[in-house]
């Protein structure tokens, strides 16, 4: 899926991985949006206009898997379904190209921003040892008794910077969920996340978005994954996105 809009990807002026570094934004502002195949074609001239896309070794487009873990109660989900302003995301990464792998925790604050903590591991995690699950204790104030995998995630992800380097814009596709029992792809949207450090910032694809009337959508791939893998799970307060983008796909 998606192809001629990976074919168009040429059209772009590339950015180096050290350039792009410094917009690492670990403390941000994100925005994200759910697209047809349609949808990013329609964009493509105005992405040409205003951003320039990450090229690694003549690649324009990369892998990604995560790990995404949880308490055996799913605290984490709960807490987002919940809509808790300080609320967290606890993963590993893998960049499958360059094999770096990360373990990270996300944790929503003041209803918008995001801070990511961060740490380079030699291979990806399946399970969280006493010393990381410290390091996640820190981040909540609830108390946890056990963290272990809940699924992995897989997708194929696009860099852009816009050509001010004050934020970054990624664009997820072939997204594809799965646990020990089940696997589910969603290979007809793609999810749009704009990452900025301030609010009064100035952002080009977010202009053009409300000037067409694209909705941000509040929802992350965890979140998803859940919803799609066990659906006997509490989700009343995510139907209307879960709607939205079974319609799309």
């Amino acid at each position: 899926m998606f192809e001629n809009f990976k074919n168009n990807l040429d059209l772009l002026n590339p950015v180096s991985l050290k350039e792009l570094d410094s917009v690492a934004l670990l403390n941000r502002i994100d925005s994200k949006y759910t697209l047809t195949e349609e949808g990013l074609n329609n964009i493509i001239p105005f992405l040409v206009e205003n951003y320039n896309v990450l090229e690694i070794d003549e690649m324009r487009i990369f892998t990604y898997e995560n790990n995404y873990f949880d308490t055996p109660n799913l605290l984490f989900f709960r807490d987002h379904h919940n809509g808790y302003t300080n609320r967290i995301k606890v993963r590993s990464r893998r960049y499958v190209e360059s094999n770096l792998c990360f373990f990270e925790i996300k944790k929503k604050e003041k209803v918008t921003r995001t801070n990511k903590y961060r740490e380079l591991l030699p291979a990806i995690l399946s399970e969280i040892d006493a010393d990381r699950k410290e390091v996640v204790q820190s981040y909540i104030r609830k108390e946890i008794t056990d963290i272990h995998l809940i699924l992995k995630n897989n997708f194929s992800r696009i860099t852009l910077v816009n050509k001010k380097f004050t934020e970054r814009v990624t664009i997820d596709m072939n997204l594809h969920f799965l646990d020990e029992n089940q696997h589910i792809k969603l290979n007809d949207i793609a999810i749009v996340e704009v990452k900025q450090s301030k609010t009064s910032a100035v952002s080009p694809i977010t202009t053009y978005f409300k000037k067409n009337t694209i909705r941000q959508q509040s929802i992350s791939k965890y979140i998803y994954g859940v919803v799609a893998l066990m659906p006997t799970v509490k989700k009343n307060n995510f139907l209307p996105i879960i709607k939205k983008i079974n319609n799309l796909s």
